[in-house]
């Protein structure tokens, strides 16, 4: 065995360990969860039979050479995580704004509020 095929193993169980601390403190959703647990078991399947895995996705794939199956599997899933990616940035960039607009009416209708019992209280103190 290479020094590869050790190497990323202990790095995969260390980051897992990282993600499942993570998760029971509440710091990550189990969706992101789930899914770097399986990057990282996926590494570490890759690291210890390199060959039999990726023979394995070249020959389903219709690939003649197995690293052009690997790189193009893993651009694929580069392009995958982007798209999942994109979409929650743009999701939280509508929270955003849609949270922005909701507290700017509301200080808005404080300030109203506000001016309209200064008058209210000017006007009783020039009366006394």
């Amino acid at each position: 065995m290479e020094f590869y095929q050790w190497l990323v193993p202990i790095i995969a169980i260390f980051y897992i360990y990282r993600i499942i601390g993570q998760y029971r403190n509440q710091k990550r959703m189990v969706s992101s969860t789930l899914i770097w647990i399986v990057f990282w078991v996926t590494c570490s399947i890759l690291a210890i039979m390199p060959d039999l895995v990726s023979d394995k996705m070249a020959k389903l794939l219709g690939f003649k050479s197995n690293i052009n199956a690997v790189i193009f599997v893993a651009l694929g899933l580069l392009f995958v995580f982007m798209f999942y990616l994109t979409a929650i940035i743009e999701k939280m960039e509508r929270q955003l704004s849609d949270t922005i607009r909701v507290l700017a009416l509301e200080n808005q209708k404080l300030k109203k509020q506000l001016s309209e019992s200064k008058k209210t209280s000017d006007e009783d103190t020039l009366r006394s």
